[in-house]
């Protein structure tokens, strides 16, 4: 049946923020003050009050978001969307989130679980007290449900915990089995050397491209029975000798996909003994990331660290009971069962089977083989809202990283900046020891020969503080050079970013930093592989026509991807052509998903192995990831013409009025608007340009092909000033509420496409003169 909404339900489903309201659990009153953008600033006499007021105004703004990840975390989505959710579910159910998420919380100290119990209540009081609730549940025709203590930590676990490498090697165990170990292998080369390391800061890679035929031919063997079978960010900290003020600043953005309503949401949080700002996750108390209280700035990238093994395992029944091989000896299997409730259908079955190593996600323990999935935060309890709390309440530097001991995962890097004049880096997160042929897919989990053998000590991890560079650099690249004793990772992302901000730093030397150059940084849109490809070009011979023309295009371009720029949509496009013969060339039957985006293993991938590695050789003329009997010159040759003819049937024959631009833009898509399609203007946000890509410290990223809508991108952006924490500088995609019938709904998605910030209102008196609304929760 069609739906509709009319303007006047769409304001009738907007929260009450201005009326005294009485909660008889309050025990003193409470102060939610919102400024212009309607973010919320509370202040309260205790913690108890503070969190309860959190989570009340948290779910005025984003009950329905909130809800909604709950329902997906723990595998119920298909009954409110039917059965196109029930793939996801069902993976879901295996990993069995409802039951680690619980652990989680029974593990946490009791002046942690009073923050989150008390942060559960605010949830319930909205929900109990008011009179309207946002547009989608009338739209689903439901209720939401109320909310218990866990459910704060199964949010938090669908936005980070239930991310991870799994899926990058389980693709990459396909490639080998399509092509070949030695084939994959070369096109699986990791972190490039030269390029630059997080730790030490400016520091380059010394050690060699990854030669994997061995690992990845033991990734067929063990796999070969199963073949039937959405992160990057950018942080930086500059030292006090550095900047105007003469204390260190911290910046950076997180960078995922882009959605409606965003991931995070603005909040500033003023208790009895402490105050802090930053971003949250709706439904998840405090502020975990990107945040500062009065001593100390810090931010967020995340480390890319691989702490997801896949065990195949062999099965076998036995008397009625599932049992798996381990070390010569068959090993009770815990199975379960899960209903999935499907709306518009019947009801759907999953078998649950457990591993000592974790989950089963993949395969079928009946048909003798599956693959369980190995997760540090799967297994048992971790105290990482401990962590978050000691975090939030740290008073310099060391305080911080001794906090974050605690953390779990996934693994992150954290820049900071204290008002003592420390600045460093630290990567924190729960990562296990074991050989680095883990990393490259599925392994054998019947030998015993790729066990975990307990976890790198949080003494060993790396960090630098206060180096001799004065900067520190952490945008997803390879975090320490070959010698490190540890294996983290076969996937580092590309250093291009890095590379670009560690050079806008350099470029500063003459002057001193303020907020203003901090923010320039997040600006630049200056391609490194452009200017790889521009070299390339220069080799060419014999071109002419328009090829010649467009190539002469291109090479007198600055490299710099702006919304307007003729010579920018010509190299994505080029670019994008050329990708393709070569993913067309070596991909086999894979091909065709990888250049379509419809494996996100695909996508991991090219982003962490083909595309450096095409760079590389682009500037080098190398020819490693040359199809067979290809060159150079008839590769590019073949892009540019393919190129001008999808540009001018896109764009018109005019070349001069090509613009970046007109292709690369947002298109957040509201969850529901896939089940109610005739509600897309209503539920979805404007769209609007966007510059650079995801190459670029701007970081607005896009799929492989030639569809260039900005999929991903920064979900929020900030600079901290440990020297005046009012000259902090945010902003966000959309905007703070979550309900398509506020004007905050996205109020601050035209500036972040131009990278435009509003400040970091701190002092409460400022706060309350300029609010444009003021609510009292009393006893």
């Amino acid at each position: 049946m069609t739906q509709s909404l009319s303007e006047a339900e769409l304001k009738a489903a907007l929260p009450d923020v201005t009326s005294s309201l009485n909660f008889s659990q309050l025990k003193s009153r409470v102060t939610i003050r919102r400024d212009q953008w309607g973010i919320p600033h509370i202040k309260a006499d205790n913690e108890y009050d503070l969190f309860f007021a959190q989570g009340f105004a948290t779910a005025q703004d984003r009950l329905f978001q909130m809800d909604f990840d709950r329902l997906r975390c723990v595998g119920r989505i298909a009954e409110f969307l039917g059965s196109s959710a029930i793939p996801q579910d069902t993976l879901m159910r295996r990993r069995r989130m409802e039951r680690v998420s619980k652990l989680d919380y029974s593990i946490a100290s009791a002046e942690v679980k009073a923050v989150v119990d008390a942060y559960t209540d605010g949830v319930n009081a909205f929900i109990d007290s008011t009179e309207s609730l946002p547009v989608e549940y009338k739209l689903l025709g439901t209720k939401p449900e109320r909310w218990e203590p866990w459910h704060c930590v199964v949010v938090y676990k669908v936005r980070n915990t239930a991310e991870g490498s799994f899926q990058g090697k389980l693709w990459l165990a396909r490639l080998a089995a399509e092509i070949g170990p030695e084939r994959a292998a070369k096109l699986s080369p990791g972190y490039q050397p030269g390029n630059l390391l997080t730790v030490p800061p400016g520091e380059r890679y010394s050690g060699p491209v990854l030669n994997a035929i061995d690992d990845l031919r033991t990734v067929v063997e063990a796999s070969s029975m199963l073949n039937d079978t959405d992160g990057g960010s950018n942080g930086w900290a500059v030292s006090g000798d550095r900047t105007q003020s003469g204390l260190p600043l911290v910046a950076g953005d997180s960078h995922r996909g882009l959605e409606a309503p965003n991931v995070y949401y603005q909040v500033h949080l003023i208790g009895p003994d402490f105050a802090t700002l930053g971003h949250s996750i709706p439904g998840v108390p405090m502020a975990l990331h990107f945040c500062h209280n009065e001593h100390i700035g810090w931010g967020m990238t995340h480390g890319g660290v691989d702490t997801q093994d896949l065990f195949v395992e062999q099965f076998r029944t036995e008397n009625g009971k599932t049992q798996y091989l381990h070390k010569g000896t068959w090993m009770q299997a815990d199975v379960s069962s899960e209903t999935i409730h499907v709306k518009g259908g019947d009801d759907v079955q999953v078998r649950v089977v457990e591993t000592h190593h974790g989950p089963v996600i993949a395969g079928a323990s009946a048909d003798g083989y599956g693959v369980a999935l190995a997760d540090p935060g799967s297994r048992e309890g971790t105290p990482w809202l401990d962590s978050a709390y000691g975090v939030m309440k740290s008073k310099s530097a060391d305080e911080l990283e001794k906090a974050f001991e605690g953390w779990t995962d996934r693994v992150n890097n954290y820049p900071y900046a204290d008002v003592h004049g420390n600045f460093g880096y630290t990567l924190r997160g729960r990562i296990p020891v074991r050989s680095s042929s883990n990393g490259w897919g599925p392994v054998p989990g019947w030998t015993g020969d790729h066990e975990w053998k307990g976890r790198i000590p949080a003494a060993e991890l790396p960090r630098s503080r206060n180096p001799e560079t004065g900067w520190i650099v952490t945008c997803n690249q390879r975090v320490v050079d070959e010698n490190y004793p540890h294996y983290l990772t076969n996937f580092y992302g590309s250093g291009f970013r890095a590379e670009r901000i560690a050079s806008r730093i350099a470029d500063l030397s003459g002057k001193k930093i303020g907020v203003e150059e901090m923010s320039s940084i997040h600006a630049d849109v200056t391609s490194i592989p452009a200017q790889a490809l521009q070299k390339a070009l220069s080799r060419v011979d014999d071109l002419d026509g328009k090829t010649a023309e467009a190539a002469k295009l291109i090479a007198g371009w600055d490299g710099v991807l702006s919304v307007d720029s003729p010579a920018a949509v010509l190299y994505e496009m080029v670019a994008a052509k050329l990708t393709e013969a070569i993913v067309r060339g070596n991909y086999g039957s894979l091909a065709e998903n990888m250049i379509n985006s419809l494996d996100p293993g695909a996508e991991e991938h090219f982003r962490r192995h083909l595309k450096s590695a095409l760079v590389v050789e682009l500037e080098s003329g190398e020819s490693s990831v040359l199809p067979e009997g290809a060159t150079w010159d008839g590769l590019l040759k073949e892009a540019i013409d393919q190129a001008l003819v999808e540009l001018e049937e896109r764009l018109g024959t005019d070349s001069s009025k090509w613009r970046w631009g007109d292709l690369h833009g947002s298109a957040q898509q509201h969850p529901l608007t896939g089940t109610f399609p005739e509600l897309a203007e209503t539920l979805n946000p404007p769209r609007v340009e966007t510059a650079g890509d995801g190459d670029t410290p701007y970081a607005s990223g896009t799929r492989t092909g030639t569809n260039f809508t900005t999929g991903s991108g920064p979900i929020n952006r900030y600079i901290h000033d440990p020297s005046n924490w009012s000259n902090g500088r945010w902003i966000v995609p959309l905007g703070a509420s979550g309900h398509p019938g506020s004007s905050h709904y996205a109020d601050q998605q035209r500036m972040w496409a131009k990278v435009e910030t509003i400040p970091q209102l701190w002092e409460w008196d400022e706060i309350g003169s300029n609010a444009e609304s003021e609510q009292q929760l009393t006893p």
